[in-house]
């Protein structure tokens, strides 16, 4: 069995229990839903506080726990060990865990490459800055050759590195990032690389197979698959520093996943390979389909790209780029509000991974406390929606978004 269908295989099996005994047993497991669990006596709560993190909710649960192994097993690199994963309560919070676990180094600066979610320049930018850590952001060109990720990181890595934060596939935009150059200049001077994977997925990419260090992704988005949970997931390599701190720090910091939560989520990753798979296939054909359409400005997607960035994502995302595609409608925010207004059923949302198509404007939502003057550089205009695309026939959407566009050309 190859590395893709042992990843497929362990998510449509998630929280499935095999029959056990005459009376058989659940096919799903049920969610755990107790905050604490009574003992005896002093000595089996003694032994259970030491040994037993089902002991209290915020150190453990059973729901929790078996979602927990299961994204660690797709975040198993082909032949490595399992790593560490501890799953939160939202991927903003993962992010929160990963850093704080990697500063215990005592090293006091992180490196955060641009385009990225704006949560994620928020936090580092915001509340870690007024607690002391120093974030240098760097912004990679739109298409970058396949060695300037690594050039541009080496430039401003140092000893005070504590980590590289990255996303393999960018939001909003859909580039793609060298992440094996990244992690190479994290690495020259000791620091660790940390992958937002939200937008790949493990079906589509797995960061820890290509020398990053750390993982995240928001169950939010496309493992969940539903919009009906919150939660993240963090990830460290086994036997890494970071992935010794997680338990501790986890339990400390408190942001933990709620037991329902995680009982969605393992439901969602049962159909995610599918999901992931058709809605990334869907997006390169409706790239394809729409590039060169008299109301748009661009069309950003890896399947319309050329040369070296072709190169890039087709060297690291062979399965496909994900379920995202961003347009840029003339027009600015005027343009991209009319174009909304005209689609019958793709909704608009502030977020993305429903397993029905949904539409979002970054300026407003994901982007809205980066700076317009930090938007503009970095390619984000008011007239740029973000697709994420659903499990719809292709036609059926490429029909829709035309019609709508058809009438703002």
């Amino acid at each position: 069995m190859n590395a893709g269908d042992r990843i497929r295989l362990a998510a449509v099996r998630a929280g499935a229990l095999p029959g056990s005994g005459a009376e058989g047993a659940d096919l799903v497991a049920p969610p755990s839903l107790s905050s604490v669990r009574s003992y005896p006596d002093l000595d089996a709560l003694d032994a259970a506080m030491e040994a037993d993190p089902r002991a209290y909710r915020r150190h453990g649960n059973e729901s929790v726990g078996l979602l927990e192994s299961t994204l660690a097993l797709l975040e198993t690199p082909p032949g490595g060990e399992v790593p560490v994963a501890r799953a939160t309560s939202s991927g903003q919070a993962a992010l929160l865990l990963l850093v704080s676990a990697a500063t215990m180094s005592g090293r006091r600066r992180v490196v955060l490459l641009r385009p990225c979610y704006g949560g994620t320049e928020s936090l580092l930018l915001g509340p870690l800055a007024a607690l002391g850590l120093e974030t240098t952001v760097v912004d990679l060109p739109p298409d970058p050759q396949p060695a300037d990720a690594g050039a541009i990181v080496g430039n401003v890595v140092g000893r005070d590195v504590a980590l590289v934060v990255a996303e393999i596939v960018t939001n909003p935009l859909v580039g793609v990032v060298d992440i094996e150059a990244v992690a190479a200049a994290a690495h020259s001077c000791d620091a660790v690389c940390l992958v937002d994977s939200t937008l790949a997925t493990p079906f589509l990419f797995q960061p820890l197979a290509h020398g990053a260090d750390l993982v995240l992704h928001s169950l939010t988005k496309h493992l969940g698959g539903h919009s009906d949970l919150l939660g993240g997931v963090a990830v460290a390599a086994a036997g890494s520093e970071v992935a010794g701190w997680l338990d501790s720090h986890s339990r400390s910091i408190g942001a933990v996943l709620s037991p329902f939560d995680a009982w969605l989520a393992l439901r969602g990753l049962r159909t995610a390979p599918l999901r992931v798979e058709r809605g990334s296939a869907s997006a390169a054909a409706l790239a394809v389909a729409l590039s060169g359409h008299a109301a748009l400005e661009a069309v950003h997607h890896p399947a319309v790209r050329e040369g070296a960035a072709a190169e890039v994502a087709a060297r690291l995302l062979p399965r496909g780029s994900g379920p995202m595609l961003s347009l840029e409608v003339r027009g600015g925010r005027g343009g991209a509000g009319r174009v909304v207004r005209r689609l019958n059923g793709i909704r608009l949302a502030p977020s993305l991974g429903d397993v029905s198509t949904t539409v979002s404007h970054p300026a407003t939502t994901s982007h809205r406390h980066v700076s317009a003057e930090a938007r503009r550089s970095l390619g984000i205009s008011d007239g740029l929606l973000r697709f994420s695309i659903g499990i719809e026939d292709e036609p059926v959407l490429r029909a829709e978004l035309e019609a709508a566009l058809d009438a703002e050309g």
